[in-house]
């Protein structure tokens, strides 16, 4: 079993413990050079969300609803009115990740002492992967609801539902000013215990849709805008961030809209990148999953505001280094990391599936 280091019992005295000796110098500048490299690096949708800190194995946070209409004052000395406001709430828990990987002797130094050494650097790309993974799969995933979290709110489109031709709204965002009420023209109504807006593959703007399953399309940019906007969860000038991989951004470059410079400002064509469009971020990530229906090609493509999820993590990504006595007194690098997210608001938790021949 390994021993710990410093502040966890770890020996910093080389006359007490010459065996497991690790200078406390070299110690400290690691720890210190992973906190440096791990604040300059960042992971691919964390950025695009909201982040907070958790200390208890459950955390409850609160989504507050609409008001009632206002009514009009008829009467004189009457009963002051009242009315609820919905209060829902989200429950996060925690669970930790972790990684470790056995150093050389003759590498040892050079880890101390470079934080920007390609063991460091290769530890700290996998946990920004994780904390990716983290994201979507909470993303796509069950939501706990209610007082006590015991209120299972699952995405509007399972990962093996496929061949869809129309926009699926969650019954639990169904929208209140010109809600969807029912299946019919473009939109299919999930069950009332569902979220989130999903555009289907072969969805072409018009009910029935396309013969055929189709990549990232200006219908579908399109038509999951709109339907946002009915929903009244973003505005006319709300930035929607679009999460996409590579077959997606060749999708926007082949789009006239998009590359011709009578519609766009930026010469998309001749820079090979596809950044703003029609309201729209773009940000490039291969970590999105496929379905995992007969077809097994649709993309899920992500599209969301900050406040859709939220990431509470526990404990950031750390690194700490010891000798593992049971491995011939190798030096050991490890890592963890406690994290949990959550789907907060399923009206602007969108996504377009699209095809990848």
């Amino acid at each position: 079993m390994g021993l710990p280091v410093g502040d966890q019992g770890y020996s910093s005295s080389p006359a007490s413990d010459p065996k497991n000796y690790i200078e406390a110098a070299y110690y400290d500048s690691f720890r210190a050079g992973f906190e440096q490299a791990f604040q300059q690096t960042e992971s691919k949708l964390q950025p695009y969300f909201e982040t907070e800190t958790q200390d208890s194995e459950f955390q409850f946070f609160d989504r507050i609803g609409e008001a009632a209409a206002m009514t009009e004052d008829i009467g004189r000395y009457e009963v002051n009115p009242f009315s609820e406001i919905e209060n829902n709430r989200r429950r996060l828990g925690l669970k930790d990740y972790e990684l470790g990987k056995y150093v050389d002797e003759k590498d040892l130094k050079r880890v101390l002492t470079d934080p920007m050494n390609a063991y460091t650097q290769a530890m700290l790309a996998s946990g920004k992967r994780k904390i990716d993974d983290i994201i979507i799969d909470a993303y796509f995933g069950t939501a706990n609801a209610g007082k006590s979290g015991g209120t299972a709110l699952t995405y509007v489109a399972g990962t093996t539902d496929e061949g869809s031709a129309d926009i699926s709204v969650g019954g639990n965002n169904a929208g209140s000013s010109n809600p969807i009420t029912a299946t019919g023209g473009i939109y299919t109504l999930g069950a009332a215990t569902t979220e989130g807006v999903s555009v289907g593959s072969q969805f072409d703007g018009t009910a029935g849709g396309a013969a055929a399953g189709t990549g990232l399309t200006l219908a579908k940019l399109k038509g999951l805008r709109a339907t946002m906007q009915r929903l009244e969860a973003i505005d006319q000038d709300t930035i929607l961030n679009c999460f996409l991989t590579h077959k997606q951004l060749e999708d926007l470059l082949g789009i006239d809209e998009v590359i011709n410079s009578d519609y766009a400002v930026r010469k998309s064509l001749a820079e090979g990148n596809v950044t703003t469009f029609m309201g729209y971020r773009f940000i490039l990530t291969e970590r999105l999953k496929l379905s995992t229906g007969a077809a097994g090609d649709e993309r899920r493509v992500m599209v969301s505001t900050p406040k859709s999820l939220k990431m509470s993590v526990g404990t950031a990504l750390k690194g700490d280094i010891w000798r593992d006595t049971s491995k011939k007194n190798i030096p050991y690098l490890y890592f963890k990391l406690c994290a949990d997210a959550s789907r907060m608001w399923g009206e602007v938790s969108g996504e377009i599936r699209c095809v990848e021949a």
